[in-house]
């Protein structure tokens, strides 16, 4: 580990770096790594220095945990020095992502242990790193005869918070975690093994992306730098897992509900009823210079209406339907009152804060700032979702829903482009730019018939189809860059909607096109892993795709997308309450087989096998109805 890291290496706890600089030294030069494996939570790292080769194993719970084994395979005797450095600068994560400037650096005393040392920061009861290592100390000279082994631990534990354990059963229980988290999920097995491999990496890496919380499991955002909770995020990806595992919906949902907002806070851009944006610890929320939970996103609200009625299509839980009914019906009041700054019937903004939240993610097409408010499309199709799923609960929210639904269609449909606008302005001017953002639309239902189609139909021309994914922004803008951020690039979860909104729009062909592209440019990644997002540049033959060079990966909502673009793909709809699953495979070139195991709906698990677009029924408990 290297503190100056472009991508901020250390050991992380509550968003501070409690180890920021980790050496092994053989002879003072570092060995070179030679190969890496992973497997249920365990790394396996593979190393030589000179003759010696060092195979080092680690796993992470309530610290960092290596168990080093040097060995001898030559046939002389060999002595090597090992040195051990260690460092910890308690830095916020926001200052070593560069967001806010670098604090003045505290003095760390290192203070001798039991077999290692405590590293403490001057004035601080909470900066405290526990290492120990055995044999103890940093420095050890070793003298190895032909076969012969050394092994070296090293633990490193923040705070001092978690017990040393035997290193052995310490890896046995984080095995075991992955395989209840394995058995507690539906798995997806295809006649394609690359993909496999994808949907195994996902898998995992949603595994390894949730903490727990007493509201339950919560998908954190990805890493390196937003492994807190977010609250569009979390939304998104637990829908996405619905039916691999609904638990991750129910802790989201809980969580979110807890700290769902209640006063008015302009600070935080709290309000009551809105749902949070990110969660932060540390420095600089104890400091004062960071609030702890901000609210500044326009989306969140609206979405955990979504989120809610999707839980209950799938599980038919009509006990947390109930118990979260109060928190639904606050983000009701916000999204009609708050929601509204100029009361005209949008969710609007005074700036882009939907999930395109850079600074020049909105702009009108001769590149001027829209007039504030903004009123997104897919903020406004996330609601009018809303409201028709709600209406389970408040059945007059159905005749609103319908309300909304026929002035998005006037207000935000462009009669020359046939698609739809991304904003209204704040003199309520349509924002023209040609985005990826009306496939939400299409998600949301908001748009319907022919015009559904017609912008099914659109996103998928070459301005916006790169081959590997539906761009953010068409590349005949001016200001398209396939390499920025929200103008050009390409974001899993954005396809993964639009994908499921082209099934929804009839537009079967362009839905397996683009589910396929994801799929395939996730398995052409290293270690078959989908990152937050890649640049929009058109696809090659022979070529992968052009990696984004700050992206999240392992990030939550592009593993997640990996069930979504799935559930698309097999023609997956749930309707719980009546105990109705309807599964209709589209034919696609990523599979010709695939075997569900364990599915979630309606509180039970179901198993299929799809072979082409053909489905074979296997464990289908009673009460329940398959529609092919």
């Amino acid at each position: 580990m290297h503190h100056d890291s472009p991508d901020g290496h250390g050991v992380w706890m509550d968003d501070t770096r409690y180890l920021s600089d980790y050496k092994v030294l053989v002879n003072g030069v570092e060995p070179e790594a030679t190969g890496l494996s992973a497997d249920a939570g365990v790394l396996v790292f593979e190393l030589t220095s000179g003759p010696l080769h060092i195979h080092l194993e680690r796993y992470l719970t309530g610290g960092l945990h290596d168990r080093f084994t040097f060995t001898n395979p030559g046939t002389t005797s060999y002595g090597a020095f090992v040195d051990l450095m260690f460092a910890a600068d308690f830095a916020a994560m926001l200052r070593v992502r560069g967001i806010l400037p670098a604090a003045a650096p505290r003095p760390v005393a290192e203070v001798p242990g039991w077999q290692g040392m405590v590293l403490r920061e001057a004035a601080s009861d909470s900066h405290v790193t526990q290492v120990t290592v055995v044999p103890d100390g940093r420095h050890h000279r070793v003298e190895l005869e032909p076969g012969q082994q050394f092994l070296l631990r090293v633990d490193v534990i923040p705070r001092g918070a978690a017990e040393v354990r035997d290193f052995d059963a310490g890896v046995q229980s984080v095995r075991e975690s992955y395989a209840t988290w394995s058995a507690e999920c539906a798995h997806f097995e295809t006649d394609n093994p690359q993909l496999n491999e994808l949907i195994e990496q996902s898998l995992s890496d949603m595994r390894m992306l949730c903490d727990s919380y007493p509201t339950g499991v919560y998908p954190t955002g990805g890493l390196p730098w937003f492994a807190v909770p977010f609250g569009r995020d979390a939304l998104f990806a637990s829908m996405f897992a619905l039916p691999m595992n609904p638990d991750i919906a129910r802790g989201a949902l809980r969580f979110l509900a807890e700290h769902q907002g209640r006063k008015e806070d302009a600070g935080t851009e709290e309000q009551p009823g809105k749902i949070l944006h990110e969660v932060r610890r540390g420095e600089v929320v104890e400091s004062g210079v960071w609030p702890h939970i901000l609210f500044g996103t326009v989306d969140a609200t609206p979405l955990f209406l979504c989120g809610l009625a999707e839980m209950h299509d799938w599980t038919g839980d009509d006990a947390l339907l109930v118990e979260l009914r109060p928190a639904a019906q606050m983000a009701l009041a916000w999204c009609f009152q708050y929601g509204d700054s100029d009361q005209d019937g949008w969710i609007d903004y005074m700036s882009a804060r939907g999930w395109k939240d850079s600074d020049d993610s909105l702009t009108h097409t001769d590149g001027s700032k829209p007039l504030p408010p903004a009123a997104l499309c897919e903020v406004q199709a996330y609601f009018y979702r809303g409201l028709a799923g709600m209406a389970r609960v408040w059945p007059d929210l159905k005749s609103k829903a319908d309300e909304i639904e026929r002035k998005f269609n006037h207000d935000f449909w462009m009669g020359r482009s046939k698609f739809v606008a991304q904003a209204l302005d704040g003199a309520h001017r349509q924002v023209e730019a040609i985005t990826s953002n009306p496939g939400h639309c299409l998600w949301a239902g908001i748009v319907s018939g022919g015009r559904a189609r017609e912008v099914g139909q659109r996103l998928m021309e070459p301005d916006l189809w790169s081959g590997w994914g539906v761009r953010t922004l068409s590349d005949k803008a001016a200001n398209y860059d396939p390499c920025s951020y929200h103008n050009g690039s390409i974001w899993p979860h954005d396809c993964a909607l639009a994908a499921a909104g082209m099934r929804r729009a009839g537009c079967d062909r362009e839905a397996e096109l683009l589910a396929r592209s994801i799929l395939e440019a996730g398995m052409a990644f290293p270690d078959r892993r989908p990152p937050e997002l890649w640049c929009g540049n058109p696809r090659q033959p022979g070529e992968l795709p052009n990696d984004y060079r700050n992206s999240c990966s392992p990030q939550n909502w592009a593993a997640a997308s990996t069930f979504s673009l799935l559930s698309t793909l097999l023609g997956l709809e749930a309707d719980a309450p009546n105990g109705r699953l309807r599964i209709a495979p589209l034919k696609t070139q990523l599979f010709h087989r695939v075997q569900v195991t364990g599915l979630h709906f309606k509180g039970e698990r179901i198993d299929f096998t799809v072979e082409g677009d053909r489905v074979k029924k296997g464990r289908i408990p009673s009460g329940i109805k398959i529609e092919t």
